[in-house]
């Protein structure tokens, strides 16, 4: 089995809009002169959480009160949590498109639905088996947990939405449906990286729960190959949480990338990858950052419990200090 990042010929065979590549040329040039480190540079020895300042952070929160400890640890780190979000990186269509841009076929072939539209002739439905031969799939452009609702095509809906209007957007997050190339997938996986950096065990089963070191090696080796080629303003004070797909032949592919952040429009406020806010596993895996911060970085975390009114806020802050602490004493891998 091969592990190599590009899509076989005969799943690329469908192109790209030549007007959404001009465009996602132009916000990579924006990108490439941004002015950004591609790694933090702490200087002090010691990082502390407290509990009564994480509750500022509660202001704003689209994901749940679980993600408050990382929404704190990145602002203690100096992240901008609205920089990525000036180019709509959020958006499918723009990261897709992005991420073509900086490592052709390392995505699906993936077209705003709108525009393709625009530019069809005759049945709209022919037009997208010709251009998608290998089969396709219509996905919102906002949106998550699609997967996990059984939502991901989308096809009907989207084209019952369009009512025959084929306007052109104005820019590329103007676009509400995209559609997409299917891919045949044998395994999907969630990768957390944080900057330049994967989280070795921080990679997961996309659909599932519990620890998978035996896979873990070859889907971070592929992210890592892809942190390498993306521009510092992307890498830089980024947390990502990577959704890739091995086929069957063996290639890597990137279904989607979630930022973590203050998104701008779909649920507006800050999100990050559910990951961290799992019932059963959230603590573990925001202790498992917190760890991995530490060695990488040389600093230590302290998380101080200190209001003592009961809240759901507290149990979980408490939960994650006592995996924090079996992971730093050796419990646990």
């Amino acid at each position: 089995m091969t592990f190599a990042a590009e899509i076989p010929v005969g799943l690329a065979s469908a192109g790209w809009d030549a007007d959404e590549v001009r465009e996602v040329c132009s916000i990579a040039g924006e990108i490439d002169n941004f002015p950004a480190s591609r790694r933090r540079s702490i200087k002090q020895p010691a990082i502390e959480l407290a509990l009564s300042e994480a509750m500022r952070f509660a202001d704003g929160m689209r994901s749940t009160y679980r993600a408050l400890i990382v929404r704190q640890l990145l602002a203690k780190l100096g992240f901008d949590e609205h920089r990525v979000f000036r180019w709509r990186l959020e958006h499918k269509l723009v990261q897709a498109a992005l991420l073509h841009h900086y490592d052709p076929n390392s995505v699906p072939v993936t077209r705003g639905l709108r525009r393709f539209v625009s530019h069809a002739r005759g049945d709209l439905r022919c037009a997208m088996e010709e251009a998608f031969p290998a089969g396709y799939v219509i996905k919102r452009a906002l949106g998550d947990t699609s997967g996990e609702r059984g939502l991901t095509d989308r096809t009907e809906e989207a084209l019952a939405s369009l009512n025959g209007d084929s306007a052109l957007p104005a820019r590329l997050w103007d676009e509400q449906w995209l559609v997409q190339q299917r891919i045949p997938i044998k395994k999907e996986y969630r990768v957390h990286s944080i900057e330049d950096r994967v989280v070795p065990d921080m990679t997961f089963h996309r659909f599932g729960s519990g620890n998978i070191s035996g896979e873990r090696d070859a889907p971070n080796r592929f992210v890592k190959r892809l942190l390498r080629k993306l521009p510092d303003a992307v890498v830089g004070g980024s947390l990502l949480a990577w959704d890739i797909a091995l086929t069957p032949s063996g290639h890597w592919v990137v279904i989607e990338v979630n930022f973590s952040g203050y998104h701008p429009v779909w649920r507006r406020g800050f999100q990050c990858s559910g990951f961290y806010q799992d019932v059963q596993w959230g603590a573990s895996v925001s202790a498992r950052l917190l760890r991995f911060v530490e060695d990488v970085d040389n600093v230590s975390i302290k998380l101080r419990i200190d209001l003592p009114e009961a809240s759901r806020e507290r149990d979980f802050f408490a939960e994650v200090s006592r995996w924090h602490k079996r992971f730093r004493n050796g419990e646990y891998e």
